[in-house]
């Protein structure tokens, strides 16, 4: 993986946790006002509208796969993985569900590991641990007791991490719209399934957040998908414990939630895994250039 790629990845991993802060704060407020499955469905139906006219420019084209069964398990855990953590969202703080989200590059990074049998580099490990350190310094485990929200945020970011090696493998064939169009079309349409008999229709207000959280959904997903396809799950997981910045600040912004010293303290020991890794990547990068200069063979 040459240095190009790999400042690429981090920097679309960035801008995709920053949009997820965002997305939270709007699915958070509709929380509510409106049932967790109507939130869901409207969210991947609108994201489906929005990348339609590129589905339609192609000719249909980027719906051409070898991958379909893969996209289909990949759309059920979607619907799992929604309700179980939007409901986790409107539950808890954004800054401790942002928290709670990390579990699912931790999730991912074993399973890459078992499945995609991707190296894991001792850096990369220490890296992980403390940024998993810090993030139970954040939510402090056994101190206030287990909340509900953290029970489905738990599982919920399971889903989501198996979703990542899905993509992964995904992505040795396909382009990132194409797997951006299963995931929004199939999962579009189980979420229909199970909305159907619940039939709530939002207000024009109402539609006008989920418009906007589809919005934010479907650049968070591309930007992650094209993270994922160029980069190692193992290279960019910690990159996404910056959206524990962006929640804790939004989350004062929007909710008055103020991050108590705990978040402080976790805060900076899960930067301090982001830096590990960073400057480790960065001379590794001078070491093979180096090596390269020497034996050109």
């Amino acid at each position: 993986m040459d240095s190009s790629n790999n400042f690429r990845s981090i920097f679309l991993i960035i801008i995709s946790t920053a949009l997820g802060a965002f997305f939270g704060v709007t699915i958070k407020d509709l929380f509510s006002e409106l049932n967790v499955t109507t939130i869901g469905f409207y969210r991947f139906f609108f994201g489906l509208i929005l990348i339609s006219p590129l589905i339609v420019k192609n000719n249909f084209e980027v719906l051409k796969t070898s991958n379909l069964k893969l996209y289909f398990f990949r759309s059920s855990l979607n619907i799992l993985g929604f309700l179980l953590n939007f409901t986790a969202l409107g539950l808890l703080t954004l800054e401790k569900n942002a928290a709670l989200g990390f579990m699912s590059p931790l999730y991912a990074t074993v399973l890459a590991i078992i499945i995609l049998k991707e190296k894991i580099r001792l850096y990369r490990t220490t890296a992980l641990i403390i940024g998993l350190i810090g993030v139970l310094i954040v939510i402090q485990p056994g101190l206030s007791g287990i909340e509900i929200g953290i029970i489905f945020a738990i599982i919920g970011q399971f889903c989501f991490g198996l979703t990542i090696v899905i993509i992964k493998l995904t992505s040795k064939k396909d382009s990132s719209l194409t797997i951006l169009s299963y995931q929004y079309l199939l999962t579009s349409l189980f979420a229909l399934i199970i909305y159907i008999p619940l039939l709530e229709v939002p207000n024009i207000e109402q539609f006008i957040k989920l418009f906007i959280a589809a919005i934010l959904g479907t650049l968070m997903h591309y930007t992650f998908n094209q993270a994922i396809k160029i980069s190692d799950v193992t290279f960019i997981t910690p990159f996404k414990y910056m959206g524990l910045v962006f929640a804790s600040l939004l989350g004062f912004i929007f909710f008055n939630d103020v991050p108590d010293i705990y978040t402080w303290i976790g805060g900076s020991i899960i930067f301090l895994s982001v830096l590990i890794i960073t400057i480790r990547e960065i001379q590794l990068d001078k070491d093979i250039t180096k090596k390269s200069v020497i034996n050109p063979m």
